[in-house]
């Protein structure tokens, strides 16, 4: 089934068609109250929708996925949920526009909606607010760099520094000064250091990642003789990790892929270390957990290829789906388990005993 983002508006601006066409939309139904739309892509139905606010529609629904219909159902009931002048999308619609989104999008928590079996997660579109980064960069990667030996922090800026498209805005010494500095410069990458004096690397990326006024992504640096820090960085929602001696281009395309809000996995280095540690959360004898076996069957199957390290094109031609399908599929799964990323649905993957069944 093809995917289909629909946006429903709430009366309809005089200009609505306009605005609608200049987006990629075509518009599917028109009533006494509004106008419903569909759009092939998430990010052209979040721009569609921020352009009509601007234009003073008073309320906005959009909502993401395989189906048409139920599609087309959570966004007009998040459009009858919004108040005046507010636009609501599905936290489909926020996990698949992702950090291209073209306007700020703010989680606000799940609601019950009339002929929806299960609450929805929601969040708010904030048309007048730009995100950050904005589609199509133009501003560089802002990079912080911590670790405590000061020659790798100076090696990793040279690196960084020479690239067009990155700049190192902070560096580290230890944990402490390093969510500090991340707190003040608003980075879109840390590369962080596990094992730092004052706070470790691990409690640091702990609070940046707990941090909801923070965006950055964290990128875990290792020598891979402390593999459980990893792993719990992982778990907590680290983007991925390094080895301190990867070759300077694997590093420049892990930042870039971490920016980007992606996550990093190396499938081989690991789906070798969650399978070490995920051995002492041995799955329950009675199958997977409840909120595991509620995912259809289409979600289980792109979870079990996640837990392979595949990317979402791999995952797409393997399942023979469009990326933009795959997409949505992995967004809903996160959506659903309340994970922050991918590297966290392969964990739960391997923790569940899912991974190794049918792989």
């Amino acid at each position: 089934m093809p995917f289909v983002a629909v946006l429903r508006v709430e009366p309809s601006p005089s200009e609505a068609a306009d605005v609608l066409r200049a987006h990629g939309g075509a518009e599917a139904t028109r009533d006494i109250d509004g106008m419903t739309a569909t759009f092939d892509r998430a990010t052209d139905a979040v721009a569609c929708a921020a352009a009509l606010a601007a234009a003073g529609a008073e309320r906005i629904g959009l909502d993401a996925g395989e189906d048409a219909f139920d599609a087309t159902l959570v966004a007009t009931r998040l459009c009858e949920a919004a108040r005046p002048g507010q636009a609501l999308v599905s936290e489909t619609v926020r996990l698949v526009a992702g950090r291209t989104a073209p306007a700020a999008i703010r989680p606000a928590g799940a609601l019950r909606l009339r002929g929806v079996a299960d609450a929805v997660g929601v969040a708010e579109l904030l048309a007048a607010e730009a995100p950050a980064p904005a589609p199509g960069r133009t501003a560089p990667i802002k990079v912080v760099i911590a670790d405590d030996q000061a020659l790798l922090r100076a090696g990793f800026r040279v690196i960084v520094d020479t690239e067009p498209d990155m700049s190192v805005v902070g560096e580290a010494g230890d944990g402490r000064v390093a969510v500090d500095v991340v707190r003040r410069t608003r980075p879109d990458v840390v590369l962080m250091d596990i094992r730092m004096p004052e706070l470790d690397g691990l409690r640091a990326a702990e609070a940046i990642l707990g941090d909801s006024e923070l965006t950055t992504a964290v990128l875990v640096l290792t020598t891979f003789d402390k593999r459980e820090y990893v792993y719990d960085a992982l778990r907590m929602g680290a983007s991925g990790f390094l080895l301190k001696d990867a070759p300077a281009a694997r590093l420049l395309d892990a930042i870039r892929v971490a920016a980007a809000g992606d996550a990093l996995l190396e499938p081989s280095i690991t789906r070798r270390l969650i399978e070490q540690f995920a051995r002492v959360a041995a799955p329950p004898s009675d199958g997977l957990p409840p909120a595991v076996a509620a995912l259809t069957p289409r979600e289980l199957e792109v979870l079990r290829l996640l837990a392979r390290g595949l990317s979402n094109a791999e995952i797409a031609a393997e399942l023979v789906l469009g990326e933009e399908t795959v997409k949505t599929h992995v967004a809903r799964i996160l959506g659903k388990l309340g994970l922050r990323d991918r590297v966290q649905a392969v964990v739960l993957a391997y923790e569940t005993g899912l991974a190794g069944r049918g792989m």
